[in-house]
């Protein structure tokens, strides 16, 4: 018998807060609340339609949502491990695909879109930074030069080094490396390594094994190698 429940979110923040929750539900293996953590933010407001997926009864990791005002839809795939911060403010969409694991992150989604492909390898202290949060103001019209929704869009197969940071409005292409430290600005290629601040190519034409032995049959398989 499947375990998955539909849980109200209202009743795992501060007992305060629960009636800025409206229509916020949780949905996933009832084993993994435990291992989750639901905060409302500092800023006040209502919070309406939140709907947290966790798909895999076999997932692994330490989640914690920081939620904001707005509407947000989240859903994560695939079993971990996966240790992430998510805040989470205004308008947002999260999907992240199967067969990622993510060492650390801290992932921003402010009035967004977060796609992240599948079987990526992520490291420790790695941010994902959607929108600016705060205004640009041109001073000929007094009017925010960097509003409107924004994304991230990360291609299955990418490998993020230790304490990258992915800015708004990128594209990160198929099998790619993030190299660490690195901050990415602007759009990277495919089979690609970029690094630097910000992050500009260094390598093209290669993939990436989660062993450093090489490809597995598994990895080429599922890469199209064969």
């Amino acid at each position: 018998m499947s375990s998955i429940i539909e849980a109200s979110i209202a009743d795992y923040v501060a007992s305060e807060r629960r009636a800025e929750f409206a229509d916020c539900i949780f949905v996933g293996p009832e084993k993994i609340l435990k291992q989750i953590a639901f905060t409302a933010a500092t800023t006040a407001g209502k919070s309406a339609a939140y709907r947290i997926v966790v798909a895999e009864e076999t997932f692994r990791g330490n989640l914690h949502f920081l939620l904001g005002p707005g509407r947000c839809e989240i859903r994560i795939d695939g079993t971990g491990p996966m240790n992430v911060s998510f805040r989470l403010f205004r308008d947002c969409f999260i999907h992240i695909e199967e067969g990622v694991t993510i060492n650390q992150a801290r992932i921003v989604c402010d009035n967004a879109d977060i796609h992240v492909g599948r079987n990526g390898l992520w490291s420790d202290e790695i941010i994902i930074q959607s929108n600016d949060q705060h205004g640009i103001i041109d001073l000929n019209t007094l009017k925010p030069i960097n509003g409107g929704r924004r994304h991230v869009k990360i291609d299955e197969h990418v490998w993020i080094g230790r304490r990258a940071i992915i800015m708004p409005d990128v594209s990160i292409g198929r099998e790619s490396i993030v190299a660490a430290g690195s901050c990415v600005t602007s759009d990277m290629e495919r089979n690609s390594i970029y690094a630097g601040v910000p992050a500009r190519k260094i390598r093209e034409g290669i993939t990436w094994s989660r062993s450093p032995a090489g490809l597995s049959d598994f990895e080429r398989q599922l890469l199209g190698y064969e």
